[in-house]
């Protein structure tokens, strides 16, 4: 993915990154002056103002990559490479203090610091545990490692320095002088380790479809926000130690700068609206407003319908115009006492202050509405969005910050479900489906590491015959405490939530793995296909699905790949691409769900697979002499065949629709009439049991699974 950057960070980044090692170089000046009882305590300060604003620095420009997903920073990860970095501090400032320090070990000490650097810039790359995992452009990379370890041989010998200079400081011009060397050379150390980070970063290639899946995470938002106080210290700090009459440029730096870092601290860079932070405490003050004039005031929780897609085929700069134009059409519809900000993505909060009637919230929402629906120029395209509003209004859907947010965001969640470009006012019975809907989000991240899901198998048979000819892999969950989960509730939320993704990886192991099984066993090779998200359908999918098969070693005949008709129209030329690929790799590619979407003849013969599943709904049309059922039915097939594809035909329960789909040639079948989905062990046995008394006993006596 093309790199997209917040210069604003990457400018503060290196502002901190400046100051710390200014504060840092006035500190190890000091060391070697101080009684040995008071070394020790510059040592520490200085290291510990220095490795916090390197770390800050680090993070601040990793921060700054533009990513169209919220991202989520792994706690004990962030607070690993802040101890590593500290400790690399440490020794630089021990370096520092020697007296005589040999030449070879600060080229040394310069190297090793400069590998726990490197260290950690890719260790906070790593705390947002993105899916797809990150890839390097091998070339940038080592010019980023080259880069950070010229910085700091520079660093180390630079402080080093202070020690052999101190005696000629001896008047006001000198001190003068020695302080512009300072300021000079920690804009230095600074700048190189901002373009190091800014190499590195050139160096990463993040897939579009990339998910944070980082648990006890903190927000970028809270990161930023954290580092921007942290900042405060830092300055604090170095204003501290530097001295009174030393310090006339540091000071003149961070007196121009607070009130920029708390207006920094407290509004979306790319928006200028206000941030999550100011959000909450507009809420809490409008709290303690209605709750002494007694007026009600509303939270209203808005989110963009379809802007991922057009963050990811259009890039991002068109993202974050668009982003632009929508904040400045909300700001134009609310009132002067409103106050609307952006709390991350493409979600807005606006919250209306003193509402005389439920009707203002209800015309302001239909503003919103209204003016979001027009079109927008961006760089040459013309874009359209939508959104959907969640309301909760003050007393009667929450008394606090968290409970109006959670349920305006539950109400938005029920305006997304009821077909977008809509509001809803939150209701009590959506606040049991959105606790509902977290928990399971929640239970999502642990499923797999702790092996809750499994795999059941359902067989396919031929039409006119006896013979099975594979089997469709289903996945199932069972939760410790929820029990047994439906798929058609924990995979929408999966998809919603981009889980999906290694839930989906993991489905393809777990059949490999089966497959592998049961070939040591002995049993006869068969054909097991899986369906994929329209979510998997990215950019790196054939990457990913060969290196799992190959990985198992199992060849790509045994495997077909379900891929349903709205998700294959979603993007014609991506699955066109895919669907190619996996083709000329040997997978199998089946329509699912044929009928029940877009239906477009002329793309169906351009993706050219194997299968096309009739859906169930059809299917079961063909009981009680429903001639327009039979016609749809006959119509598929016939133009799957001429085509050249053959036809599955799901959900065969009855006897009826067996002879019914025979007399139409259907050439495969699948349903409960035939097999239910069953266990691995189960199906193991009915592979090495699939005969013609089998089949014949399922037709006299029912199901036999």
């Amino acid at each position: 993915m093309p790199g997209s950057y917040n210069f604003l960070l990457l400018a503060f980044a290196l502002l901190v990154a400046s100051l710390s090692a200014y504060a840092a170089l006035e500190v190890s000046e000091r060391i070697s002056t101080q009684e040995a009882q008071y070394r020790r305590l510059w040592l520490t300060l200085g290291a510990g103002v220095f490795g916090l604003g390197i770390w800050a620095a680090l993070f601040l420009c990793v921060a700054a990559l533009r990513l169209p997903m919220a991202v989520g920073f792994e706690a004990r990860l962030g607070v690993l490479s802040l101890l590593l970095t500290v400790g690399s501090a440490f020794y630089l400032m021990h370096l520092a203090g020697l007296r005589r320090p040999h030449a070879a070990r600060l080229l040394v000490g310069g190297v090793a610091i400069g590998a726990a650097l490197n260290a950690v810039f890719h260790m906070a790359l790593k705390a947002m545990m993105l899916v797809p995992e990150l890839k390097y452009q091998k070339s940038l990379l080592l010019l980023a490692v080259l880069a950070t370890e010229l910085t700091a041989v520079f660093a180390v010998a630079l402080f080093s320095s202070t020690n052999t200079r101190k005696a000629s400081a001896n008047s006001v011009g000198s001190l003068n002088s020695q302080q512009t060397r300072r300021v000079l050379a920690s804009i230095l150390v600074g700048a190189g380790l901002v373009a190091s980070a800014c190499a590195g970063l050139r160096a990463v290639a993040i897939m579009p479809d990339a998910q944070s899946h980082a648990l006890r995470s903190i927000t970028r938002e809270h990161l930023v926000n954290g580092i921007v106080f942290g900042a405060f210290f830092a300055m604090t700090l170095a204003l501290v130690v530097s001295g009174a009459q030393r310090n006339r440029v540091l000071k003149k730096i961070v007196g121009r700068t607070n009130d920029k870092l708390l207006h920094f601290a407290t509004h979306d860079v790319l928006t200028g609206l206000p941030n999550r932070v100011l959000l909450s405490d507009r809420i809490q003050h409008a709290i303690q407003v209605a709750r002494r004039n007694g007026r009600p005031f509303a939270v209203l929780f808005m989110d963009l319908d379809g802007f991922k897609g057009i963050n990811d085929s259009l890039g991002h700069a068109v993202g974050d115009g668009l982003l632009v134009s929508v904040s400045q059409r909300i700001r134009g519809c609310i009132r002067g006492e409103d106050m609307v900000a952006r709390i991350g993505g493409d979600e807005f909060v606006v919250v209306m202050s003193n509402l005389s009637s439920p009707e203002v919230v209800e015309h302001l929402s239909e503003n919103i509405l209204s003016v979001l629906r027009q079109d927008v120029e961006i760089e040459d395209a013309t874009l359209r969005v939508t959104s959907s509003i969640g309301i909760a209004v003050y007393p009667n859907s929450g008394d606090s910050v968290d409970a109006l947010m959670r349920n305006a965001d539950a109400a938005m969640y029920e305006a997304k479900q009821s077909g977008r470009n809509t509001y809803r006012f939150f209701e009590p019975a959506m606040h049991a489906s959105a606790m509902r809907h977290l928990m399971v989000r929640q239970a999502l991240q642990q499923a797999i590491e702790q092996e809750q899901f499994s795999l059941h198998f359902q067989p396919k048979y031929r039409g006119g015959s006896h013979q099975l000819t594979g089997v469709e892999a289903l996945l199932r969950w069972t939760h410790p405490e929820l029990g047994e989960m439906s798929p058609s509730e924990f995979i929408p939320i999966a998809e919603r939530s981009g889980q999906i993704i290694p839930i989906g990886d993991w489905v393809l192991r777990a059949v490999c793995s089966q497959i592998r099984h049961w070939d040591m066993a002995g049993v006869k090779p068969v054909k097991v296909a899986l369906n994929l998200s329209p979510l998997q359908m990215r950019t790196d999918l054939v990457n990913s699905i060969t290196s799992i098969v190959g990985e198992a070693g199992i060849a790509p005949q045994r495997l077909m790949f379900e891929i349903t008709e709205t998700a294959a129209m979603k993007d014609v030329e991506r699955s066109t691409r895919v669907i190619n690929d996996l083709q000329a790799l040997g997978f199998d590619i089946a329509i699912d769900d044929f009928g029940t979407g877009y239906s477009s003849l002329a793309y169906l013969a351009q993706f050219h697979c194997r299968q096309i599943k009739i859906d169930r709904f059809f299917t079961s049309r063909l009981d009680a002499s429903d001639h327009s059922g039979r016609a749809i039915v006959s119509a598929i097939i016939a133009l799957a065949h001429a085509l050249q594809m053959e036809v599955v035909a799901e959900g065969v329960e009855t006897e009826e629709q067996l002879r019914e789909l025979q007399a139409l040639h259907c050439d495969q079948v699948q349903g409960f009439l035939l097999g239910r989905p069953a266990e691995a062990s189960k199906t193991q046995g009915l592979l090495e049991a699939s005969n013609d008394d089998l089949f014949g006993a399922m037709l006299r006596n029912g199901p036999a699974i």
